[in-house]
């Protein structure tokens, strides 16, 4: 799966993200550590991916958690169909996730 992850002045960070190895690469497009998907980190590991897909969700601990999933249609917490819904937007900021391929 390749992802980009964006923000107002373009791609951010390139993610390649192997599900069945459970092996992520990334290429970064800015210089700037607060706008990468893993900040100063340039080999982040599977469970870094992983903790980056969920802190661009809402939170697995929100109140009335299965009418907000209800809301954008997903029966389940998951990460990745939550931001295939969502494209991992925040209201903190403006950066999101773009899904390139599959």
């Amino acid at each position: 799966m390749i992802l980009h992850f964006m923000d107002n002045n373009g791609i951010c960070t390139i993610i390649n993200a192997d599900f069945k190895n459970e092996q992520v690469t990334i290429e970064n497009k800015t210089d700037d550590n607060l706008h990468r998907a893993f900040g100063v980190n340039e080999t982040p590991s599977w469970a870094d991916f992983e903790f980056f897909l969920e802190d661009r969700c809402f939170p697995r601990t929100r109140d009335k958690l299965k009418l907000v999933l209800k809301d954008i249609g997903v029966d389940h917490y998951d990460p990745l169909t939550i931001i295939r819904k969502t494209q991992g937007r925040m209201a903190e900021d403006t950066q999101w996730i773009e899904i390139i391929s599959e």
